[in-house]
């Protein structure tokens, strides 16, 4: 078989094998959507890691023309925004694309898609989002008055929550999008498609300047929050770029945690997970100091000095 009958039977292959994952899921009444949505990009991209992101174009419209056809109204939304990353990633797969990188680039694009995915269906369906977070304000008020915790004002506006809601589904997608990676490349090999071994994230190193940014605007953040600008609408966007910035140094600060806890106390095992959990929620603050360190200084290298010294004593 030459390779252009090749690549159109590989593609037909994965829109049945996209297809039998759409009727499975119609069949059980949608009750397993949430698993299947981890699996609607593995076709996509193993077909895109092997051929390319321009070839995988057609393949990508046939499975969207499939879940119009087999998909239930909101599963088509799902299905066809999962096999979109899907088509990236198999993209930067075959383009042999930093796989740390690669990482990141998933985990914005199922962030972006989870944000879109929640506004598009609650406008279809519709969700009333004033209503939901007035009645979360009414539940945090009861919590907060039985507890008897002082609350800023600001935190309990309707705008705040608001924000924090987009917020909260941004990191869902976030998380989201590091499970479509590590399934994906798991179920890949597998399969023995030819896919590149993963980068340690510990030696991925940001801009500095990112930390800088994100230092500010948590500076910013702070600041605001015990004095509110008089314009809502910049006030609001200052909260949300704060909490951003937070998120972006804890996320560090975890992984610097761990990464000091595996050099110097390897047997830890799982339990430095447990710590760097702990210190995220228990001493945020030290977090964000050892996120902000991590990314901006020579603490880094110097770590990842003492982690390549560990790795060749093993």
């Amino acid at each position: 078989m030459n390779k252009k009958s090749l690549k159109i039977t590989t593609g037909a292959m994965v829109t049945a094998i996209f297809g039998v994952l759409l009727l499975l899921n119609r069949q059980t009444g949608n009750l397993f959507q949430d698993i299947f949505l981890f699996l609607y990009p593995v076709p996509m991209v193993a077909y895109s890691a092997m051929y390319g992101l321009k070839s995988g174009v057609p393949v990508f419209l046939a499975m969207s023309f499939i879940s119009f056809l087999y998909g239930s109204f909101t599963t088509i939304f799902y299905a066809v925004t999962q096999v979109s990353i899907g088509l990236i990633f198999g993209g930067c797969l075959y383009h042999k694309v930093d796989m740390t990188k690669t990482l990141f680039a998933v985990m914005a694009m199922s962030a972006v898609v989870s944000v879109l995915n929640t506004i598009v269906l609650g406008f279809l369906f519709g969700f009333d989002l004033n209503k939901e977070v007035a009645e979360m304000q009414m539940m945090m008020g009861s919590i907060f008055e039985q507890s008897g915790a002082v609350v800023p004002e600001q935190m309990m506006s309707t705008n705040y929550l608001k924000q924090m809601f987009v917020v909260s589904m941004t990191l869902l997608g976030v998380f989201q999008g590091f499970l479509v990676y590590e399934i994906s490349l798991l179920i890949l090999r597998r399969l023995r498609f030819p896919v590149q071994k993963p980068k340690s994230v510990y030696l991925y190193a940001p801009p500095k300047w990112t930390g800088y940014a994100a230092g500010l605007a948590f500076c910013a953040y702070i600041t605001k929050l015990a004095k509110p600008l008089e314009n809502e609408l910049l006030q609001n966007t200052v909260l949300t770029i704060g909490i951003l910035g937070y998120l972006y140094l804890v996320c560090f600060g975890f992984i610097s945690i761990l990464l000091v806890l595996k050099i110097y106390f390897p047997k830890m095992g799982i339990f430095r997970f447990i710590i760097a959990l702990l210190g995220m929620l228990v001493f945020p603050f030290m977090e964000i100091m050892a996120g902000f360190l991590y990314i901006v200084s020579q603490y880094h290298d110097r770590l990842i000095e003492q982690y390549h010294l560990k790795l060749g004593q093993l």
